[in-house]
């Protein structure tokens, strides 16, 4: 089918759809928003960040503390809010399952703000958590990368903060870890399911990466990630989730 026929039935679609199901704020039900900036204020900003190796330390930056220093692969950890906050659940959720991309908007600009009022070191590079090939074909779209375009377009308004989609491959379907019953489980279900693709090697080698997922539950998926991506050569890997 001619592009152009295909954009013409695409908007035409879009437009259908806008008028049956209008775009709503998903707390407040304020319209042409998916969050309002009024329900974004309300969002809790996670107070303490915490070293993600021993998640007892408190750390300024959600860096690894000195004591766990070299003990595992992720230098790092922030995390912008809460998942047990109703709203930011309900957001996530949606976003996810009911298939809204949309929704990356408003919740990268969020992260994007509490990042800059933390004050983090920007990285080289901003590297998605993958999702398996079948499951992005399910969803339509990876809701890690969506936000790692939101950071580096926000965070940097015209300067060039690039986003290496295809640095990281996930190789293996695998449960998701919010399914999982035990840390045991959570361990086995992601070993092995990462790879780094050749060609990304002289990209990320010494280089300071950041590792974007939506949220983080037992940091087990992030550090699979950088596990793989130290193997590669990167320097330093920190993870960013809005929320844990």
């Amino acid at each position: 089918m001619p592009l152009n026929i295909q954009f013409a039935l695409k908007k035409v679609s879009t437009g259908i759809l806008d008028t049956l199901f209008p775009i709503r704020c998903l707390s407040c039900d304020a319209p042409e928003e998916y969050l309002c900036g009024a329900c974004l204020a309300t969002f809790p900003r996670r107070l303490r960040e915490r070293c993600p190796t021993c998640l007892k330390a408190t750390t300024p930056q959600g860096e690894v503390c000195f004591a766990c220093s070299g003990i595992k692969a992720l230098d790092g950890l922030f995390a912008a809010s809460v998942y047990r906050s109703p709203l930011v659940a309900a957001s996530l959720h949606i976003f996810k399952y009911r298939f809204i991309p949309a929704v990356a908007t408003p919740l990268g600009g969020w992260l994007a703000e509490k990042i800059v009022e933390a004050d983090l070191l920007l990285p080289d590079y901003c590297i998605p958590v993958p999702l398996h090939p079948r499951r992005r074909r399910f969803r339509g779209f990876n809701q890690s990368a969506l936000l790692a375009h939101t950071l580096a377009n926000t965070l940097t308004p015209g300067l060039d903060m690039p986003v290496l989609e295809d640095c990281l491959l996930r190789t293996r379907f695998t449960k998701p870890q919010i399914k999982t019953k035990s840390r045991e489980e959570r361990l086995g279900n992601l070993k092995g399911a990462f790879a780094f693709t050749d060609e990304s090697i002289p990209l990320i080698q010494n280089k300071m990466l950041w590792l974007i997922d939506d949220v983080a539950t037992t940091g087990t998926t992030l550090e699979e990630c950088a596990m793989v991506l130290k193997k590669a050569g990167a320097k330093k890997v920190f993870g960013i989730v809005l929320a844990r």
